[in-house]
């Protein structure tokens, strides 16, 4: 079993069982309904201007190797307003490489998210320390625990499509299962967007 599927699990039973300190871990710093409702004003506000994106259902539909116009146009205007971008995916390169040469930024693929070691390569490669960066992803138990762990901004949309692939698909019926009983607690509903 891959790293990355051993640290989904234990985080898995960690929540269920309650602890407090992964139940942190998998509540975003922001949720919204897609990257295009993100208030990248506030985020500079914050000091960050690294952006660390996913890609399948946060910024492509699963298994497509293209983008919308409209995801061009943002990346194009945050690119403009001085934001690195980078994407990451526990894709291989035949799905990443597509859509960072559509976008021209910079990728890690097969990346192991939520593994630490994932947030360490992608910090080299953008070359800044943690303090300055967001990382945006629709799946919590990979995207948003990797990166709270690593002690990133995490920001939670919601999936592009509720289709899913071999690499979606586990994660998003854990995260099910995580958000009906973090609703139960009233730590965290979907729908219910913050900033």
């Amino acid at each position: 079993m891959a790293v990355k599927h051993l640290l989904m699990t234990e985080t898995f039973m960690k929540i269920m069982f309650g602890n407090k300190k992964h139940i942190n871990y998998i509540i975003p710093d922001m949720y919204v309904k897609s990257v295009l409702d993100i208030d990248y004003n506030l985020l500079k506000e914050k000091g960050i201007t690294n952006l660390i994106f996913d890609i399948d259902n946060t910024i492509a539909y699963v298994d497509e190797l293209t983008v919308t116009k409209e995801i061009e146009k943002l990346i194009t205007r945050l690119k403009d307003d001085a934001f690195n971008i980078i994407l990451m995916s526990n894709n291989s390169d035949r799905r990443v490489v597509p859509i960072a040469k559509i976008l021209d930024v910079l990728y890690l693929s097969d990346a192991g998210k939520p593994a630490l070691k994932a947030y360490e390569r992608i910090l080299h490669l953008l070359k800044c320390n943690k303090k300055g960066v967001a990382a945006i992803g629709d799946q919590m138990i990979t995207d948003i625990v990797g990166a709270k762990k690593y002690g990133i901004y995490a920001i939670l949309v919601d999936q592009l499509s509720e289709e899913n692939n071999i690499q979606t698909g586990t994660a998003k019926k854990l995260q099910d299962r995580i958000e009906k009983k973090l609703k139960k607690k009233k730590l965290f509903q979907y729908g219910k967007y913050y900033q």
